[in-house]
């Protein structure tokens, strides 16, 4: 079943949060998470969804549920002052479990 289109400026579906970071569990890593959901999703957010998995991994450690949403927005918004410091926030949170 693929995924209905995402819009940047809109909240990631219930679903395919779910899906993620389902994968996410499942593979250790947001970019591994990527194949595995990706015959579930359409050409058009398959780019941009490979790319938020990637700035997760590279960018900012990993996420989780209380997360994925504002780490969506930031993404999609990158210039934006609330962005920055979201990212920050949970760059430096997430930093402190990086060499467990």
């Amino acid at each position: 079943m693929a995924i209905t289109k995402t819009a940047p400026n809109k909240p990631l579906s219930e679903l395919l949060s779910y899906q993620i970071l389902n994968a996410m569990k499942i593979t250790g890593s947001a970019e591994e998470a990527f194949y595995f959901i990706e015959e579930s999703l359409t050409l058009h957010d398959s780019g941009r969804i490979s790319q938020f998995l990637t700035f997760i991994d590279k960018e900012i450690g990993g996420c989780g549920p209380i997360n994925i949403q504002p780490l969506w927005k930031a993404f999609n918004n990158p210039n934006d002052n609330e962005s920055k410091q979201t990212i920050k926030y949970w760059k430096e949170k997430l930093s402190i479990y990086a060499n467990l």
